[in-house]
Parts: C-alpha cells; structure tokens; sequence
C-alpha cells in the first residue's frame, strides 16, 4: 500500500488517467522500474497503482511487467554482466550501438488516418487576397496561431504558370 506523502501523489496521478476534457490530453505518465503502487511481483494489485503510458525497466524487466498494459516499454541498463545474466537465467535484448536502452515488447501500431487533421477555413476570395505575397502568408500565419492549430508552420506551395496551370 502506497504511503505519504505519495499516497495522495497517486491518487492525484490516478485521476488524470482518464482526463480529456474539452480536447485536451491528459498527461502521460511514465514510471521508472516498478510503478508506485505495485507490488514488485504481482503488479497493481487491487487496481490502486499508476497505469503508466511507459514502462522503463532497469536491469531487467520485474515480474510485475506483465501486468503492465501501457504501450510502450523500454529496457534501460546495459550494464548487466553476463556471469549475473547466466545466475538469474536473463534473456537480455541486444543493445543497439552505444544505446542505454532498448523498447522490449511489440512495439504500439498506429493508425496513420487518425493522425489526420481536418482544417475548416472561409470561403477563399481573391479580391481579400492582400497584393503583397509576404503580407498575405504572415497573414495566414497569424491566423494559424491564434487559432491554435497545432503545427501552424506546416504547409504546402503550389504555384502555377502564366496559363494556370500547375
């Protein structure tokens, strides 16, 4: 049973599992070896620990890993020696380069169309275009970022020649 002060940090920590008001994400969470509030075997018993969006295992993954069931989770600590690694039967992932970690597991598949976003924007009419290009895109720009659109800079140039046409 988790105890003060962190009782009351989980608890706080546990609400925001579900937060998503007015479009909002809630805040990932990432815990570092064992989640507070999981018995380091038998994970989240009695469903009171933090449900992490991370999981980063140090020297090897605990027993209570398997109960974990956020999307990603990574192995950190290569420094395991391999008499230490025979002892405990290890089976230890390659480190990649001079990584320091490793993701283990499968890693979350992504759905490329919700990536997608959809911009809504007024009827285009080229007597309120401004006559000076540069004065029209900070214009544009401006208009982005107060509509707090989430990658303002992205965009696309297309341009046409004398017979519009592309």
């Amino acid at each position: 049973t988790p105890r003060p002060p962190f009782d009351d940090l989980i608890k706080r920590l546990l609400c925001l599992h579900g937060y998503d008001q007015t479009r909002q994400k809630r805040p990932v969470i990432v815990s570092v070896d064992i989640p507070s509030g999981w018995h380091v075997e038998e994970g989240d018993i009695g469903d009171e620990g933090i449900k992490p969006d991370m999981l980063v295992s140090l020297t090897a993954p605990k027993l209570c890993a398997k109960k974990s069931s956020g999307p990603h989770h990574f192995l950190g600590g290569r420094f395991v020696p391999p008499v230490i690694a025979d002892k405990y039967k290890l089976r230890l992932p390659p480190y990649p380069g001079t990584s320091m970690c490793v993701r283990i597991g499968k890693a979350p598949s992504v759905d490329i169309s919700a990536l997608r976003e959809n911009y809504i924007s007024p009827e285009f009419l080229e007597e309120q275009v401004e006559s000076d290009p540069i004065n029209q895109f900070r214009k544009w720009f401006d208009d982005a970022i107060a509509a707090g659109l989430r990658e303002p800079n992205a965009m696309a140039l297309s341009t046409v020649g004398k017979d519009g046409k592309p």
